[in-house]
């Protein structure tokens, strides 16, 4: 069953009123209240809720047309039905200017076919009030949500034909800037290149559907951030793209870096001191620090040992170019690399080079160098210093021949005929 209608009729004229209760004897749906004074009927308002208000245009006292404004005061959409014994086109007018939703004739057809006029009206309220909710609703929802991704601690997007369409503030804070001058660039331009093919799926999370990526991104002040990110393709303004969330790992990522350095070096070290102490004659004795030594360091493309010999500086242990190392090791001043470790400008290969000189009983014994690919840190000089302090410390420990070079050469030491002074 319909939910009943609850109407109140004004009509200060008891022929009228009864001939208005007889079109609603068939009509079970229709709850019938009436007032015979404009006055009498907003109190009845006031006390109780209608779903139609039908007003007489004379009525004793206060007339019809100052009840309905007053009636639009308590409720502006309410259906108020102006019904008038008089059917000029003034008063329909004057009517429908103070917000009359209908204005009837009073007539007995027209009294007869009042439960559907009032049927209509009912409805068509109900429906623009059920839309006006879902409205409010939409827009209360959207106001929450909005809230929600302003506010978010992690950096939300949609992105569309690869570029972003939607970012929040935090998003901009991630990559050094507004998050409006975002909008349209490509997300890929934001990867630095050399990481492009270090974009990885994660298995951190594999209870979940969504894939998670990382990677590290560059900001517009030229520094760079590790980002954790998660798409999903969702339809975005009638067009497919694609939703994600971005969480700065940096902080994380920078010490899972430091970890993973930590163990890369402290392994390199104990093979380095097992290298000197396995009894190998001398060249492959060094030949082994080297390979530790070149293990513990990311990156390193060149690397050399060097024995201080009344000579100079002898090549002693090799790996990667010796073009590129003789290269070095002669544009470089000799004194200031036995001196302390140091940072070498990049050279024009494109290689950076590190190099420490190797200490035993207070004395400069030889020199230790490295290429690497990126530029170097801080991290890989000390890991270097490291290295030449625990080869100088095994040398003063190890047998004399170890300091110098063999008296026949063998094809596996080529390396040990450069000598640089």
């Amino acid at each position: 069953m319909p939910d009943p209608f609850r109407i109140l009729i004004i009509e200060d004229d008891p022929e009228h009123a009864e001939l208005i209760k007889m079109g609603f004897r068939r009509h079970d749906e229709f709850f019938l209240d009436y007032a015979a004074s404009g006055e009498e009927g907003l109190e009845m308002i006031s006390a109780k809720a209608y779903d139609l208000i039908s007003v007489d245009l004379v009525l004793p006292g206060m007339g019809g047309l100052d009840v309905l404004v007053r009636i639009r005061k308590l409720d502006q959409d309410i259906p108020v039905v102006m019904v008038s014994g008089h059917g000029t086109t003034e008063m329909a007018v004057v009517a429908f200017e103070n917000r009359a939703t209908k204005y009837v004739v009073k007539s007995l057809e027209s009294f007869k076919s009042l439960p559907y006029v009032f049927e209509n009206l009912i409805q068509e309220a109900r429906f623009k009030s059920s839309q006006r909710a879902m409205q409010s609703q939409i827009e209360r929802s959207e106001r929450i949500h909005r809230s929600i991704v302003e506010n978010a601690l992690a950096g939300i997007y949609i992105l569309q034909e690869g570029a972003f369409r939607l970012v929040n503030p935090k998003l901009g804070d991630i990559f050094g800037t507004s998050a409006e001058s975002l909008l349209g660039l490509p997300f890929w331009q934001l990867i630095k290149p050399d990481d492009m093919a270090c974009v990885s799926r994660l298995e951190s999370d594999p209870s979940s559907d969504v894939p998670v990526y990382e990677s590290k991104v560059r900001r517009k002040d030229g520094t760079s951030r590790w980002i954790e990110f998660r798409t999903v393709p969702i339809e975005y303004e009638g067009k497919r793209a694609i939703l994600g969330n971005v969480l700065d790992i940096t902080a994380r990522k920078e010490k899972e870096i430091e970890i993973m350095n930590e163990s890369r070096e402290l392994l390199a070290l104990e093979g380095l001191t097992e290298s000197c102490l396995s009894g190998l004659d001398p060249d492959r004795m060094l030949g082994g620090v080297l390979s530790h030594m070149v293990s513990g360091t990311a990156g390193a493309e060149v690397a050399g040992i060097f024995l201080l010999e009344e000579e100079g500086l002898q090549l002693r242990a090799l790996h990667g170019s010796v073009e590129e190392l003789i290269s070095f090791i002669e544009g470089a001043e000799t004194v200031r690399l036995l001196r302390q470790p140091l940072i070498h400008p990049t050279q024009a290969t494109g290689k950076s080079w590190i190099s420490a000189p190797i200490l035993g009983n207070g004395q400069t014994k030889g020199l230790a160098v490295l290429a690497l690919l990126q530029e170097p840190d801080r991290t890989s000089q000390k890991f270097l210093e490291k290295a030449a302090g625990r080869i100088g410390r095994l040398l003063d420990a190890g047998s004399p021949e170890m300091a110098s070079p063999p008296t026949q050469e063998t094809p596996s030491r080529i390396r040990a005929g450069f000598i640089f002074k």
